[in-house]
Formats: C-alpha cells, sequence, structure tokens
C-alpha cells in the first residue's frame, strides 16, 4: 500500500503536467532516493518534486486484526534560479519558486483519494524550509521545501495464511533447524501449535 501511495502521487503530479495545469514544467517527478544533498551540487534537474514515505502510526483499532494507521508522506520541491536565492522562492516570469510549486500541489493533492481505499484522504499538514542557498551567484541559488502530507487507512494485521480461519481452527506452523551450517539435512524439526483467537 505504501508503495502504490507514492507511485499514485508520482502519477497525478504527471497527469496534471500531461494536462497543462501549470505554466511552468516539472523537469524531475519522481520517488525520493537520496537525490538532495546540501554538501554537493544537485545534479537532478530543476524544477523538481520528489515524494517520500516518512512514517506509519497506529491511530486505533478497527477489529482484532485490523488497525486504523495513519501515514506520513513529504513532498521535496526543488528550485533554481539563475537570478538570486530570493528568485529560487518568489519565482520570476521565467522560472516558477518553490512557494508557487508548493502551493500548486497542495491544490493537486489535498483531499483526494488517488483511487486508494484511504479512510481518510491526503491532507496537507505542513510545509517547512529544508534548504535555501546562501550563495547568489546564479546557478548554484536553490530552494527546497518539505511539504507533509497524512492520510488513513485501515491495515489488516492478519497474514495471509490466517484469512479464513475460524475459530475452530488451529494454526500451525512447522519450524526446521540446520545446526551444521551447510547441511542440507535437518537435524531438528518443530510444530507450533496455538488456537486461532
Amino acid at each position: 500500500m505504501i508503495g502504490e501511495l507514492e507511485d499514485a502521487i508520482v502519477a497525478r503530479v504527471n497527469a496534471a503536467q500531461a494536462a497543462g495545469l501549470w505554466p511552468y514544467k516539472l523537469l524531475t517527478v519522481d520517488t525520493y532516493g537520496g537525490q538532495i544533498d546540501e554538501s554537493t551540487q544537485s545534479t537532478f534537474r530543476f524544477p523538481a518534486v520528489f515524494v517520500a514515505f516518512t512514517r506509519m502510526k497506529q491511530q486505533g483499532m478497527l477489529g482484532e486484526r485490523s488497525r486504523l494507521v495513519a501515514v506520513h508522506l513529504v513532498l521535496y520541491v526543488a528550485a533554481r534560479n539563475p537570478r538570486n536565492e530570493r528568485a529560487t522562492r518568489h519565482g520570476d516570469m521565467h522560472e516558477p519558486g518553490s512557494f508557487q510549486i508548493a502551493e500548486d500541489l497542495i491544490a493537486l493533492l489535498e483531499n483526494q483519494r488517488l483511487g486508494l481505499p484511504m479512510h481518510r484522504p491526503l491532507m496537507h499538514t505542513e510545509i517547512e524550509t529544508l534548504f535555501v542557498a546562501r550563495k547568489s551567484d546564479g546557478a548554484h541559488a536553490e530552494s527546497i521545501l518539505a511539504i507533509s502530507f497524512e492520510c488513513q487507512f485501515a491495515w489488516s494485521a492478519a497474514l495471509p495464511e490466517c484469512a479464513n480461519v475460524s475459530a475452530d481452527d488451529w494454526l500451525k506452523t512447522g519450524q526446521t533447524f540446520y545446526l551444521k551450517p551447510g547441511d542440507d539435512v535437518a537435524d531438528a524439526a518443530a510444530l507450533i501449535v496455538h488456537a486461532a483467537p
């Protein structure tokens, strides 16, 4: 579900671009894999948006094996402007600023379920400045914002093999032990049996 959510956000941003929803083009739209590094010059194409799952937290129980969970995501918005650092945030007639991109993404994603079975849709919760280049030497002026979103899912804790177990059934797990490394012959075995709840 988490991977599907990241991919669904990337797909929605790409679809918005294809429809010409904004007067600018995001040159990089991807899931986050460590592309942003303040200690080195960025190598991806600007402006950019990266989607990252950050955490999932239980909110409550919906049944014996079902939980209501809050999923937190962050969208990193990166803008560059050859004029100066203020233009990276505010933009100009040629390049969008990080503020405009952030506001457009919030409008695009707020209250969306993205075709997924969400208990509560995406809600924007916070924007913070992650990085602003201190240089005003043109090409190196960058602004990166972190936009936080949250949504809720019903999460099933049951293992797939337990899905159709009735109260009268017993769950069995077989374990085999190899005491000699590299040996293909089992030295011991155990059958763990317990009643289904």
